[in-house]
C-alpha cells in the first residue's frame, strides 16, 4: 500500500506507514492492487535524486527499496510453497492412509513448517492480529523465521514500536525443541540390542532342545550306542583269562584306546581288541572284591591327526580265585587219634601261603606247588587250620580244615613217624599212654610188647592188614577211676604193583563178567583183584574220579564202575588197562577200585 503522505510503499498488514508513521487507509482500490503490480512500480523507481546542504543534486539508490524487493520475493516463495503443500496433501489423500507398525517411527519437530505456522501471527480482514493455523480468511502470513532487527524502530510511532517489541520478545522467549537425532540413535541401538538378545535366547533354546531332547530321544534311538554295537566275549590272552572286544567302524579307520595306550585298525568292519582281565585289577587291592568294571575309552583318529572321542565301552570282569586244592584230608573235616596229621594241598607256583596266619611260602616251589604240612593235633576236639593262598592276578583263596581229636581222660598218643600208606601186609605201631594203664588192641595184630608200659607207658605191636585199601587200627587204654580212651588209626594198604597185578583175574570174557556178578559178595570179602581192559565212556565224578568202562562190544556189553585210586587221570574215549579190586555193586553192574593204570596191550 502506498503512503499518501510520503509515497512510500508499505505492506498491507501495517496499520501505519513504515517510513513516516502516517495512518494508512485501506480502501477497496488499494486492497485490490496485487503485489505483482507493486513490483512493477518498484522496479521503475530505481534511482533517487537527493539534494545536499550545498544545493547540489545527487542520484542514489535507496537500500530500503532493495529490502522491499527481497521481501516481495519471499512472499512469492511462500505462495509457491503453500501451493506445493496443498498438492502434496491432495496426493496423500488419493494414495490412502500411510502404513504404521513397529517399524514406523513418527517424530515431530517444533521447528517444522506446520509448527511454525501454528505460532505465526496473522492479520484478519479487520486489520487485527490473530494467532493459530493458516486460515483461508487470513490475508497474509507473517513468519517468525525472520527477524527485523535492521529496522530503526526508534523512528516508529509509539504504537508500532510497542507492537514490534512484543513480537520480538515473543520470538526471543520461544524455546526451541531439543534435537531428536540423538533420541533416534539411542532408540535404534536399544531396538537392535533387544532384537539381538531375543535372537540369542531363541538360538540357545533351540540348541538346548536339540542337545537334551531331540538328540537323546530321537537320534540315539536311530543310532544305538557303541556299548550295544560292540561285541564282547571271554577269551584267553597270554595264558590268562581275557576278553575280546570287537568295536565296529569303517574299513581302515584307526581306533585308539586310552586305557591301553594302543591303536587298532578296523579290518572286516571291526577293530579287534584283546585285553587280559588282570589289566583292570593288578594294581588294585582285591582282597574281597569279586568283580571289577572294565572301561574302554576309544578315540577315532582322523587323517588330520585329530582324535575324536567315541562312546565308552564297559563290561564286568570276574576276579578269579587263586588255585588251592586240598588233597588230604579228602573232606574238610576229619577225625584222628594221633598227635600229628599231615595236611596236603596244591597251589600255584610263586603263591603266597599262610597257615593260621604263619607264612609257609618257602615250601611252595619245592614240589611244584605241592605242600605237605604236619599239623599238631591236640586232644581238645576240633583243631582248626586256616589255609590262605594268593598268586599274582588272582584274589585270595581261603580254605578251613578241621581235624577232630577226641578229648582224652587217659592220654594215648601214637608215634609221629607213622605213615598212613603202606606196601607190606604188616606194619609196626609204637605208642605211649599213662604208665600203669591197660592196653587192648581190637584190630588184627601180632607181637604185642607191653614191657615198658608200667614204667614209661610205652608199648608196641605189629598191625596186620587183611584187605587192600584202608585198614583201621583200633587201640583202647583204660585206668581205674578214669574214662577209657579209644584211638582209631587208618592205614591205606596197597601192595607193590608186581605183587598186586600178579593176583589179578581176567575180566575180558562174558563168562568172567557173569561169574563176578553171580559171586559178588564172596569176591568183595576176599578183595578179589581183576584186570579190566576197555574204554572210558562216561565220567560220573571228579573227586574221587568215578568212570564207566566198557569192556565188551556193541553186541555184548560189559560195563563196570571204576573208582580211580591210581596216580593217573582217566579221559573219556581213551582205552586203558586197569587193575582193580572188587568193592560192590552199582546200578546192576560191578563196582571196583582201580589201583594201577596202564596202557592197553593192543
Amino acid at each position: 500500500m502506498k503512503c499518501p503522505q510520503c509515497g512510500h510503499w508499505n505492506r498491507d498488514s501495517l496499520p501505519r506507514c513504515f517510513k513516516c508513521g502516517t495512518e494508512l487507509i485501506h480502501t477497496a482500490e488499494n486492497k485490490q492492487a496485487s503485489w505483482q503490480e507493486s513490483m512493477r512500480q518498484v522496479k521503475q523507481q530505481k534511482v533517487y535524486i537527493r539534494m545536499d546542504d550545498m544545493g547540489n543534486a545527487t542520484s542514489d539508490t535507496d537500500a530500503r527499496e532493495e529490502l522491499a524487493r527481497e521481501m516481495n520475493k519471499l512472499q512469492e516463495r511462500k505462495e509457491r510453497g503453500k501451493a506445493h503443500q496443498q498438492s502434496l496433501r491432495e496426493e496423500g489423500i488419493r494414495q490412502g492412509m500411510a502404513p504404521s507398525g513397529r517399524t514406523v517411527e513418527n517424530f515431530t519437530s517444533r521447528g517444522s513448517f506446520y509448527s511454525q505456522a501454528q505460532e505465526a501471527h496473522y492479520v484478519d480482514m479487520n486489520g487485527e492480529t490473530a494467532e493459530g493455523d493458516l486460515r483461508p480468511g487470513a490475508t497474509q502470513v507473517k513468519s517468525t523465521m525472520y527477524h527485523f532487527d535492521y529496522l530503526d524502530h526508534q523512528d516508529l510511532p509509539p504504537l508500532q514500536e510497542e507492537q514490534y517489541t512484543q513480537q520480538r520478545n515473543r520470538r526471543s522467549s520461544r524455546v526451541l525443541p531439543p534435537k531428536s537425532v540423538h533420541i533416534i540413535r539411542r532408540t535404534a541401538l536399544s531396538r537392535i540390542a533387544r532384537i539381538l538378545a531375543l535372537f540369542l535366547l531363541l538360538a540357545s533354546t533351540l540348541f538346548a532342545l536339540y542337545r537334551f531332547v531331540y538328540k537323546p530321544y530321537v537320534l540315539d534311538k536311530q543310532h544305538p550306542p557303541l556299548q550295544e554295537l560292540a561285541e564282547i566275549s571271554p577269551s584267553i590272552f597270554d595264558d590268562s583269562p581275557a576278553h575280546t572286544i570287537k568295536i565296529p567302524g569303517n574299513e581302515g579307520d584307526v581306533i585308539y584306546i586310552k586305557e591301553l595306550r594302543k591303536s587298532y585298525t578296523v579290518t572286516g568292519g571291526y577293530a579287534l581288541v584283546e585285553v587280559a582281565d588282570h589289566t583292570w585289577y593288578e594294581d588294585v587291592d582285591i582282597t574281597d572284591q569279586m568283580q571289577v568294571i572294565a572301561t574302554l575309552t576309544p578315540y577315532l583318529k582322523t587323517s588330520a591327526g585329530e582324535q575324536v572321542p567315541l562312546e565308552q565301552i564297559s563290561y564286568e570282569v570276574d576276579v578269579p580265585m587263586s588255585p588251592l586244592t586240598i588233597i588230604s584230608p579228602d573232606t574238610l573235616r576229619d577225625e584222628v587219634s594221633t598227635a600229628i596229621y599231615t595236611i596236603k594241598f596244591q597251589v600255584e607256583k610263586n603263591s603266597t601261603v599262610l597257615i593260621n596266619g604263619e607264612d609257609f611260602s618257602d615250601l611252595v616251589n619245592t614240589q611244584d606247588g605241592l605242600i605237605s604240612y604236619n599239623a599238631n593235633v591236640l586232644p581238645i576236639g576240633d583243631n582248626v587250620f586256616t589255609i590262605t593262598a594268593q598268586c599274582q592276578h588272582y584274589r585270595p583263596h581261603t580254605e578251613t580244615v578241621i581235624i577232630h581229636r577226641a578229648v582224652q581222660d587217659i592220654p594215648l598218643d601214637l608215634s609221629t613217624t607213622l605213615s598212613n600208606r603202606w606196601l607190606s601186609q604188616t606194619m609196626e605201631i609204637k605208642a605211649t599212654t599213662l604208665p600203669g594203664a591197660t592196653i587192648t588192641i581190637e584190630s588184627d595184630h601180632v607181637n604185642l610188647d607191653t614191657s615198658s608200659l608200667a614204667a614209661t607207658g610205652a608199648f608196641s605191636f605189629e598191625a596186620v592188614f587183611t584187605r587192600i585199601g584202608t585198614n583201621t587200627i583200633t587201640i583202647k587204654a583204660s585206668y581205674p577211676g578214669k574214662e577209657t580212651t579209644v584211638v582209631h588209626y587208618d592205614v591205606y594198604y596197597l601192595p607193590e604193583s608186581k605183587v598186586y597185578t600178579a593176583k589179578a583175574w581176567p575180566l575180558n570174557t562174558a563168562w568172567d563178567y557173569s561169574d563176578l556178578l553171580s559171586n559178588i559178595s564172596l569176591r568183595v570179602s576176599n578183595s578179589q583183584i581183576y584186570e579190566c581192559i576197555g574204554t572210558i565212556t562216561q565220567i560220573i565224578s571228579d573227586s574221587p574220579q568215578l568212570a564207566i568202562i566198557e569192556m565188551g562190544t556193541e553186541e555184548s556189553s560189559r560195563t563196570a564202575l571204576l573208582e580211580n585210586q591210581s596216580t593217573d587221570t582217566w579221559v573219556i574215549g581213551q582205552r586203558y588197562r586197569v587193575y582193580a579190586d572188587v568193592y560192590g555193586l552199582y546200578n546192576g553192574m560191578p563196582r571196583l577200585v582201580g589201583r594201577y593204570t596202564y596202557a592197553p596191550l593192543n
